[in-house]
């Protein structure tokens, strides 16, 4: 992790750590102002003009900051999305260094930005910023909280650190997710399974893990269903493991795929040999 990546981190949990104390002061403050009015029985002439001008003052002033670091996010985004990564970066920097009470902008910042390390292949990268991320209260944020566990087993992986790719994959088993993190899950699932020399578990529930690799992206579908086959293969299961090799091959070209994921090359060999 380089010491940019470090010194902004640092920053993100300073600013959450103290988005949270300010919330807490907040209450405290609200509910003083209530005991002191119900113990004198009301308010100064000076008392109420300074609440009736600070007050409005602080929320517009609060908002505006919020808008303002919410629609930088909003635009780093959009140029996630159209693979403008520099780009991206510099807007997701400035969402995690800059001060706001938008915990939920600041949170989608550091999201984002562990996506845009993750199509870098900046793996140790990704590590830190998940790791930052999820030491945050994230109950309100469940899919973020999802994601984030995913794209840190996914980084971990790939970095080949098992014991702790199955640590944040664990809290994630058994809960209902919907469709679209279960089509971000299976892959990963499936990847550590063979990883850790557990090829009968990738193949129990074979035809819904099939169901749910044809909704996938091409190149994703390609994966799985290549993940699948290999986990036949080792189980000896010959007849699923060619359908399943074939279906990945018309997916998308295994070789590219087989680079980043070495654990498919018995079957994106055979395909190319068939």
């Amino acid at each position: 992790m380089t010491k940019d990546l470090a010194s902004m981190l640092r920053r993100f949990s300073r600013q959450m750590a103290l988005l949270g104390a300010l919330r807490w002061t907040g209450a405290i403050l609200v509910v003083g102002a209530l005991l002191l009015i119900s113990g004198t029985g009301g308010l100064s002439t000076g008392q109420f003009a300074a609440i009736a001008v600070g007050v409005p003052l602080l929320i517009v002033a609060s908002a505006a900051l919020s808008i303002a670091l919410t629609r930088q996010v909003q635009a780093a985004a959009i140029m996630l999305s159209l693979g403008k990564l520099d780009d991206a970066e510099v807007w997701l920097k400035r969402g995690l260094t800059k001060f706001t009470l938008s915990r939920r902008a600041k949170i989608t910042a550091a999201h984002l930005l562990a996506t845009l390390l993750m199509q870098r292949g900046q793996y140790e990268d990704v590590v830190a910023v998940c790791r930052a991320l999820l030491r945050q209260r994230l109950e309100r944020l469940r899919q973020t909280w999802v994601d984030a566990r995913l794209i840190l087993a996914d980084a971990l992986l790939l970095l080949g650190r098992l014991r702790e790719a199955y640590e944040a994959l664990m809290p994630v088993y058994g809960l209902p997710l919907p469709l679209e993190a279960k089509l971000k899950l299976l892959p990963i699932q499936l990847r550590y399974e063979l990883a850790a020399g557990h090829p009968a578990s990738s193949v129990s529930a074979l035809p819904e893990k099939v169901r749910i690799a044809e909704l996938m992206d091409p190149a994703n579908a390609a994966l799985t269903h290549a993940l699948l086959a290999e986990a036949c293969r080792r189980e000896n299961r010959p007849a699923e493991r060619d359908f399943l090799a074939e279906r990945a091959r018309l997916y998308h070209d295994l070789e590219p795929l087989a680079q980043r994921h070495p654990i498919i090359n018995p079957i994106a060999s055979s395909t190319q040999t068939s």
